[in-house]
């Protein structure tokens, strides 16, 4: 009987030590709001709809950390993204469509594999006061410019004191060709007190789709983006600088876009976030200018729960008209138009 107790009590005790050890977190956002918007046909006709969140899209996920020892870590995230409305799966109906990655973090950095936010994106937005919305307005330079998501990618990451250097390589996964699909980047940032600073090179072959869909397979293109950006906080503001380069080398199509924004605590509870951003076209024969805006007041009713309402304003000119009338900008798309507003009223919650 002792010999039984003996041996349940140690059981237990490596239960719980293996629990102690190791932490499984289940997460989740769900961001919806009710928007009007202008020319959204080819007539100019306006829209009512209940759609997904003008920042953050709706997710849910599980984050686990387990520590094995020497101050090594073993880190996976598994990342879901679904549109409120209607509760379907979103990117294209994948089951961990935002992220799916696993990785190590110890003393020579970290390091991680799997489907996750290119290099671009995840500095630059970081520089942009709606951090390249969700609202594809508002954030058509993600994805289009960035990446957003790559599949296949090695990301490395170490931290120098206040600088922190990443690279990341994406495998392109063509017999017979190590750089058809593949991509690469680099970027570092540094952080000194209320000043935040950023910089990124990335390099994507073969890029196609990527941009609005109006590069063809004949023209598929190295895209190259570079860019720099910071914030600085001070008193209960935070301002947002940054500048975003893309071109594209077969089809000749460069982008330059300037952006500032500025996020203000008007209380401990009330934000007024705030954004401008102008891009310059350069196309064979059709250039353009586009001016992105966006005004949000943002309440919290609680640490995990929010209410907020948005207006936004794009005006078009030239060839960004053309290029904003395909369906590759999805709800971006102006068919045509040469500008669009929209109000948005919404509420999310965090768990």
């Amino acid at each position: 009987m002792r010999k039984e107790l003996f041996a349940a009590c140690a059981l237990a005790a490596c239960s719980a030590a293996a629990s102690a050890q190791s932490n499984v977190t289940l997460y989740g956002l769900v961001d919806t709001t009710i928007r009007y918007s202008t020319n959204e046909n080819a007539a100019g006709d306006n829209k009512l709809q209940l759609t997904d969140g003008v920042l953050t899209g709706s997710r849910w996920g599980v984050r686990g950390v387990e520590d094995l020892g020497g101050g090594l870590k073993a880190l996976v995230t598994l990342e879901s993204g679904f549109a409120p409305d209607t509760g379907g799966m979103l990117q294209g109906g994948r089951l961990f469509g935002r992220q799916g990655y696993v990785g190590l973090d110890g003393s020579f950095g970290k390091v991680l594999f799997g489907r996750q936010y290119t290099l671009a994106h995840e500095i630059l937005s970081a520089y942009e006061s709606f951090a390249f919305a969700n609202n594809s307005i508002l954030g058509y330079q993600g994805g289009n410019y960035t990446g957003l998501r790559y599949d296949n990618m090695v990301k490395v990451a170490k931290a120098f004191g206040p600088v922190s250097v990443t690279a990341a390589y994406t495998f392109g996964e063509t017999a017979g060709s190590l750089s058809t699909n593949a991509s690469k980047a680099v970027g570092a940032t540094y952080v000194n007190g209320p000043l935040q600073l950023g910089a990124v090179y990335q390099a994507t072959n073969n890029v196609t789709s990527a941009f609005f869909n109006a590069v063809s397979a004949a023209q598929a293109s190295k895209q190259t983006v570079w860019g720099v950006g910071g914030t600085y906080k001070t008193g209960p503001a935070t301002l947002y600088a940054g500048y975003t380069d893309s071109k594209l080398d077969v089809a000749n199509i460069k982008n330059h876009v300037l952006y500032g924004g500025i996020n203000y605590e008007l209380t401990p509870a009330l934000q007024l976030i705030g954004t401008v951003q102008a891009d310059k076209l350069k196309r064979p024969g059709n250039d353009g200018d586009r001016m992105t805006s966006g005004l949000m007041l943002d309440y919290y009713l609680s640490k995990r729960t929010d209410v907020y309402v948005e207006v936004d304003y794009t005006k078009l000119k030239d060839g960004w008209v053309a290029l904003a009338n395909n369906a590759g900008l999805g709800s971006a798309n102006v068919f045509g138009n040469d500008s669009r507003v929209g109000i948005m009223a919404g509420v999310r919650h965090k768990f």
